[in-house]
């Protein structure tokens, strides 16, 4: 009776902040979800999945109660109240099969024993093969089980059963619809489904014109890629990918200044590089001078040496005294070894740089030290640290020092002056600008890196709006600049691998939040907020401390083998969580990392979030033998994995579940009703997890669903 209204599905819809969704999509993950909190206690009794064998006690007395019973359904009352009365009687009670279900045994039994001896592959579509038991014995089987799935015939060299016989068209078959595509989730069932698949995305979309971002970002009959890339193509890219990276983080300790002036300039420019060097030398002596003055300025130091009898009274720091004859030494090493100079690291961030050359201009400035002899001394180290500074303070310079660097400053600075302002090329829109790095696919690995967290725009030159946009961008660096938030800018004709396949940029300029490769994280701007310098600003604070936070509370380990896995997830009795991500490197994944890093806090204590990366060689056993993905590429996913036993004796073959599709539920909206359903069905074992460690929940950000087309 209290069930009789819930028998049927509301057509209304569920409306959660900012988005609506189908009830039956909302409902479908809710009971998903609740299914896996109790799947052990479903399971504990083998008796509550079959029909129980009537007795002599239990079974009439059941009988009469469930006579008068308001209940419709009966035998389901009688099955209920017969458990009970066996529990309460201990006694042991058997199952029964009906003659139905034993008829369907015996008739697949014997259609098992006529098909064992011969069972062809029916090459992906063997659940709608003729023979109804995913066997293709003939081309015939196998060209029918294409024509039920309405996929594209791939031709009869691809089908054993079809080799060497005259090629026949299929029938055709309407194109699919976009709801139907939008179910597939790897490129191979979108291509063969007579789909497009969108590579930066990792979306289904259907096969028409404009619904990827180009013609070389769609895979299908409209684009100009008309198959899947191999799993060896993809290997061969990730290879090169990774060899580029490493190339990167080791020529920064490159220390061969031959090559530097050969990456600068030919036998014809010699006099060219002579004009550079004079005004090199002559820029670098205009900085110094410049900093000395700012410093004695804006420290207000210039009474403390207050001539030379009070100077010779003030007394200096034998700390001080003794850093300033070690610097004094080392005239030259500014140049050769900037980091050491200013006391940081070659993964050293922007404002790390910055405080460092503050502090030590302060310590070191000549003002401050009333002894003459070692007021000349100060003064040397000073300038040594303006050299330092002057490479390592400008974005640009630093990268080019990295790739080029170990040489005498006189000599880089000729370079970097000739190639900046000699060789002809035409500046970039923050060529120059300190506060605003300008990222390349080479400077990535080594800047964006570990816990660092980066506010980027993306853009092009021939954007107006990108044009219009560079004063306010550089008025938002200027408002960061003491911020634990580095800021940079992506060149999107330059650098098309990073806007398309990184990140999926759609749109010009694009801002976005992104954490390092080992992270993961990414985060939009909202397309409905000014693009002021303050709101940026606003924002990006508050997505830099939910990432710390995050970063320090959220638990999601990386699984790198099928053995790491099943003793983490599948021999444990708890509720996991894991995102499997085809890679790093895509702007899907990103999002899913990143709302997985929030589901991990918002459940902490009650369930476990983990994450896959199935590029990487040895997890691809795991994806797609333990998991069963299908091939790459394919779009991210989040599988739940029940609480209780789930370890191969107790669930063989168990590969959990999908959560949910992002091209039908937004990723945010899924992770919120998850989350909610998690905390209130476990609410005991969570009020003590977090009277113990704390806990908060996780605000969901969108990025994952795909765009509008």
């Amino acid at each position: 009776a209290e069930c009789s209204s819930s028998s049927q599905w509301s057509k209304q819809m569920v409306s959660w902040p900012n988005r609506t969704i189908p009830a039956m999509a909302a409902a479908r993950g809710l009971a998903l979800i609740v299914c896996m909190l109790s799947i052990d206690s479903l399971l504990g009794d083998s008796t509550e999945t079959c029909k129980l064998q009537p007795d002599d006690v239990c079974h009439p007395k059941c009988t009469a109660e469930c006579s008068s019973s308001s209940q419709t359904d009966k035998e389901l009352c009688v099955m209920t109240c017969m458990r009970g009365c066996f529990k309460e009687r201990n006694m042991e009670p058997t199952c029964v099969q009906d003659e139905s279900s034993q008829k369907e045994q015996g008739s697949a039994q014997s259609t098992n024993a006529a098909t064992e001896r011969q069972c062809g592959s029916c090459f992906g579509a063997e659940d709608h093969s003729p023979l109804k038991n995913r066997c293709c014995n003939s081309c015939d089987d196998v060209r029918q089980a294409y024509q039920a799935k309405n996929w594209n015939w791939p031709g009869n060299h691809a089908v054993d059963q079809c080799k060497g016989q005259p090629e026949t068209p299929l029938q055709a078959a309407s194109p699919p619809s976009a709801a139907e595509c939008a179910a597939k989730l790897s490129c191979q069932d979108c291509f063969l489904s007579g789909c497009g698949w969108c590579i930066s995305t990792r979306r289904c979309v259907e096969d028409k014109a404009w619904m990827c971002q180009g013609e070389q970002d769609h895979i299908g009959k409209i684009g100009t890629v008309k198959s899947c890339p191999s799993i060896e193509e993809r290997r061969a890219k990730r290879d090169q990918r990774k060899a580029e990276e490493e190339q990167a983080r080791t020529e920064r300790l490159a220390s061969d200044a031959s090559r530097l002036l050969s990456a600068g300039a030919g036998e014809g420019d010699r006099a060219r590089m002579e004009e550079a060097r004079a005004r090199a030398t002559a820029r670098l002596e205009s900085v110094q001078r410049e900093e000395l003055e700012r410093v004695r300025r804006e420290a207000g130091v210039e009474d403390e040496a207050g001539g030379e009898e009070k100077g010779k009274s003030r007394r200096v720091d034998p700390a001080v005294r003794d850093e300033i004859e070690r610097r004094a030494a080392r005239v030259g090493e500014g140049s050769k070894q900037p980091y050491e100079v200013l006391g940081v690291g070659p993964e050293a961030q922007m404002n790390e740089i910055r405080k460092a050359y503050r502090r030590l201009s302060l310590m070191l400035h000549p003002d401050k030290i009333g002894e003459a002899g070692l007021r000349e001394a100060a003064q040397v180290a000073f300038m040594e640290v303006v050299a330092a500074y002057e490479i390592l303070g400008d974005p640009d310079k630093r990268a080019a020092f990295d790739d080029m660097g170990g040489s005498d400053q006189a000599q880089f600075n000729t370079f970097w002056e000739w190639s900046t302002y000699g060789s002809g090329e035409a500046p970039d829109f923050y060529t120059g600008e300190r506060l605003i790095t300008r990222l390349t696919e080479k400077l990535w690995p080594r800047r964006v890196s570990g816990d660092s967290i980066w506010l980027v725009e993306f853009y092009a030159p021939w954007c107006s709006a990108c044009g219009s946009f560079v004063q306010e961008y550089k008025k938002t660096a200027r408002l960061l600049a003491d911020d634990a938030i580095e800021v940079g800018a992506v060149n999107c004709e330059k650098h098309r691998l990073i806007c398309s396949e990184w990140f999926s940029i759609a749109s010009y300029p694009t801002l976005m939040i992104v954490g390092s490769g080992e992270r993961g994280t990414q985060q939009l701007y909202p397309r409905n907020r000014a693009k002021s310098a303050e709101d940026i600003v606003s924002w990006a604070r508050d997505v830099a401390l939910e990432w710390r936070y995050l970063y320090a509370k959220a638990h999601m380990p990386l699984f790198k083998s099928a053995h790491d896995f099943t003793a983490a997830v599948l021999d444990s009795e708890d509720l996991w969580f894991v995102v499997v991500t085809d890679g790093v490197h895509c702007g899907p994944c990103r999002a899913a990392m990143t709302n997985g890093l929030r589901l991990a806090a918002g459940v902490a204590g009650v369930a476990k979030v983990g994450t896959v990366d199935c590029e990487e060689a040895a997890a691809h056993n795991l994806c797609y033998t333990t998991l069963g993905l299908p091939p790459p590429p394919h779009a991210p996913q989040i599988r739940v994995f029940r609480a209780g036993p789930k370890d191969a004796r107790s669930a063989p073959g168990y590969a959990g579940e999908q959560l949910y599709n992002a091209n039908e539920v937004p990723s945010h909206v899924a992770l919120q009703l998850v989350e909610l359903v998690v905390r209130n069905a476990l609410a005991e074992k969570l009020a003590a997890a977090l009277a113990a460690a704390g806990g908060s929940r996780g605000d969901y950000a969108p990025g994952e669903e795909p765009p509008e087309p």
